[in-house]
């Protein structure tokens, strides 16, 4: 089993603590105004945009509780805990195990931190709000503000840091397009073509990618690069 103690707090984090520490302070001042006491966000986009927290587990339950006043909670699936930690500098992580109820052990959590009694919203337009879900937080919290565009215009207007990721993504890309012909894959490509032609056999065994993927495609000049290893690229 994976030692918590051996994963470095936010060490997989896009950005630095201080950046999602503004995120965090101005989302806080638009609730404030808004006469929100306390923020359950759902959406994994803003979740990211908060946070850092990213996974390709989204499709089950998490959610960030971000009061006005105090620290943020995260209510996050045991299995995603050791991720939220490499991905995060959020230090308060409320775990569910995946016998439990998560919408009644966030409505533990609102309990537990005293934030029943404030008022509480949501973004009701949220994609990943199923209606099974609101309803059963309706019935247990009552009203329940809607916060709605609370966080996208905030997210629209990019940060410094923002900028800088989004220019060396772009000289990426740059390079990229740029890159000629007669790179590996295609040195390759033409070796086995030949062989093929020739009357030779290719054995086609692919060694299984990260997380069991294989055959992923990229649309550039370089045509059909496969995101796997071959028999070949694996001595």
């Amino acid at each position: 089993m994976q030692d918590v103690n051996n994963v470095i707090q936010g060490s997989e984090s896009a950005f630095r603590a201080d950046e999602y520490a503004q995120r965090i302070q101005r989302t806080r001042e638009r609730l404030s105004r808004a006469g929100v006491d306390v923020m359950i966000v759902t959406g994994p986009e803003n979740i990211f945009w908060l946070t850092g927290q990213q996974t390709p587990g989204y499709y089950t339950f998490q959610a960030l509780l971000l009061p006005v006043e105090g620290d943020p909670v995260f209510v996050i699936r045991q299995l995603e805990y050791f991720n939220f930690i490499a991905n995060t500098f959020i230090s308060d992580a409320a775990i569910y195990q995946d016998g439990d109820n998560p919408v009644d052990f966030l409505v533990g959590m609102l309990q537990q931190r005293g934030w029943l009694n404030k008022r509480i919203g949501l973004d009701k337009r949220g994609w990943f709000l199923p209606i099974a879900v609101y309803e059963a937080l309706q019935a247990k919290l009552g009203t329940i503000a809607d916060t709605a565009g609370v966080i996208e215009p905030l997210r629209a207007v990019k940060s410094a840091a923002e900028v800088e990721k989004i220019a060396l993504a772009a000289r990426y890309v740059d390079a990229g397009m740029r890159a000629r012909d007669g790179g590996d894959w295609q040195r390759r490509g033409r070796k086995r073509a030949g062989l093929r032609d020739d009357g030779g056999r290719y054995c086609r065994r692919f060694r299984v990618c990260r997380h069991g993927t294989a055959g992923f495609y990229w649309p550039t000049q370089r045509r059909a690069a496969r995101h796997v290893a071959t028999s070949d690229d694996a001595e």
